[in-house]
């Protein structure tokens, strides 16, 4: 009996630890699993004192029970290191996002929103019974990237209808932002609505792109036109810009409240007017983005821009494309994720698709003042083909050995010094501020890249469009790679089925394999 006693002292120790424990998680001592605990506990150890004292004085003199205090001060010790790293990983919080998308982590242009707020800003978010693991998540990510301006908290509708009221919440899982005086509601929140929010309240103006049309333009407000913009324009709104259509050939000059002019696909030929104007709003430090495909423009827009440091090439680029069933063959959609150095294709690493694109050249040797740098450059396996004429027409079209092999540049920015043109920006009138020094340009060779058809197809597409209109207003934290939305899936539990998991995976199991392991060892001792 005496030997036995030895190992009810044992289980007794390891079921009082566990009552413990519990008691001290759970915080209360009413638990059935905690009284079990402490009752099986006391009595075991009861018993032992009862029956095996005797055989506890001999055994603390013996080696074994010397190398059982050595682990067992180990053991201490590799707890408290343990509970040591814990604190300091509490007071110096850090997160790895270890998923293959990194569906925790904001984009970069989410981070750069945040990053950059100088007030505080408060999230207050209105789900059911005020709890919602999946939003929860994404809100704490928002503070993880600014914890000392961002505040967030879950709330319950139903227990604060005075606080619905005063935000103007119509539905359940919507989130108010509140920064300084601006606040905007977020209703049916992911990382892209929310961050577009932000920029919303954050913005201290908002600015205003132009769309030139008259000329065979992209038309904005036709949403069921593969070939139009009105999703470009949709996208621009919801980063706080204000967009309008102006009519250039009837426009005497280019508005002065316009932040950007977009030239999207000009069917025919720019007139001098037409063409004057965008001159006139480049010296007064403008910025321009045209997209310009093959046999669009005219004459007079291509001079215009090789004054400006870009050339228009007379050509059309294919690539290899590969299709199913049919092996590579080359056609007029090239594809590529080959990026010049600069902020608009800062962190780019996915592919971009081009439909239909003429090559885009920097051609700034010899102008002071103008620097143009290559932005987007198709595979080796492209070709510049001359017969754009023939191949609008018959669909096909022979490569000549004369026709220039790729890597070919589609896409130019440029950054022009108006001083160093001989230009002298317009002193300041009144009520009016002086006009900047420089101005900005970025080309495409092709305004199908993003069109309705191109934006839903290619998402990194859209990306690049707004990232050349975020570079060219100067808004540079807009300038970046924008969220996919996509969060990653999760079983949702019930509180029941949580408390279940809890017990199992904290106490009852680590408990079980903890006594057999004792019970095993003690039997295996006695043999």
């Amino acid at each position: 009996m005496g030997r036995s006693a030895s190992l009810f002292g044992l289980l007794g120790l390891v079921f009082l630890a566990f009552g413990f424990v519990a008691a001290a998680l759970l915080r209360t001592v009413a638990d059935p699993y905690v009284l079990l605990n402490l009752v099986a506990g006391a009595a075991l150890v009861l018993a032992y004192l009862a029956f095996g004292f005797e055989g506890f004085r001999a055994a603390l003199g013996a080696r074994s029970t010397r190398y059982g205090a050595s682990a067992a001060l180990y053991t201490v010790l590799f707890l408290a290191l343990a509970a040591g790293a814990n604190y300091l990983l509490y007071r110096h919080h850090h997160r790895w996002d270890l998923t293959e998308a990194g569906v925790y982590t904001l984009s970069p242009q989410s981070k750069k929103v945040v990053g950059a707020l100088t007030e505080d800003l408060e999230m207050t978010a209105f789900v059911e019974a005020g709890q919602d693991p999946q939003l929860q998540s994404l809100l704490d990510s928002y503070k993880y990237a600014n914890p000392a301006h961002l505040k967030f908290r879950l709330v319950d509708p139903d227990k604060e209808p005075a606080l619905v009221d005063q935000m103007k919440i119509t539905t359940a899982r919507s989130v108010n932002l509140q920064y300084g005086k601006e606040s905007f509601v977020v209703t049916q929140p992911t990382e892209e609505t929310v961050t577009n929010g932000l920029i919303r309240v954050t913005g201290a103006t908002k600015k205003v792109v132009y769309f030139a049309e008259g000329d065979g333009e992209a038309d904005i407000a036709d949403q069921q036109e593969p070939k139009g913009y009105a999703g470009a324009k949709l996208a621009l709104e919801q980063e706080n810009y204000e967009v309008k259509p102006l009519v250039l050939p009837a426009a005497e000059s280019i508005p002065d409240d316009a932040s950007a002019l977009v030239l999207a696909g000009p069917a025919r030929p720019l007139d001098e007017h037409e063409v004057q104007a965008l001159d006139a709003y480049l010296k007064r430090g403008g910025h321009l983005l045209a997209l310009v495909g093959p046999r669009e423009g005219g004459d007079r827009l291509n001079g215009f821009l090789a004054d400006w440091g870009v050339k228009l090439g007379n050509d059309i680029v294919i690539d290899r494309e590969l299709r199913l069933f049919a092996g590579p063959s080359m056609g007029i959609t090239p594809i590529t994720k080959t990026y010049g150095a600069h902020p608009i294709t800062q962190n780019f690493r996915d592919y971009t698709q081009y439909p239909q694109t003429r090559t885009v050249e920097p051609d700034s040797t010899g102008k002071k003042g103008i620097q143009a740098t290559a932005l987007v450059k198709t595979s080796a396996s492209s070709r510049a083909l001359a017969k754009v004429d023939e191949l609008f027409s018959k669909g096909t079209a022979t490569v000549e050995e004369t026709d220039r092999k790729g890597p070919l540049t589609v896409a130019v920015a440029v950054t022009a010094k108006l001083k160093d043109l001989g230009v002298t920006p317009a002193a300041a009138a009144e009520g009016k501020p002086a006009s900047p020094d420089e101005a900005r340009l970025v080309v495409f060779g092709t305004s199908l890249f993003a069109d309705n058809q191109q934006l839903g197809a290619s998402r990194l597409n859209g990306d690049l469009f707004l990232n050349a209109v975020g570079w060219l207003v100067g808004q540079e934290e807009l300038v970046s790679i924008r969220s996919r939305t996509i969060r990653a899936s999760r079983a949702e539990l019930t509180g029941g089925q949580a408390v279940q998991i809890f017990y199992l995976s904290v106490l009852i199991i680590p408990e079980l394999l903890i006594a057999g392991g004792i019970a095993i060892w003690w039997r295996r001792r006695s043999e």
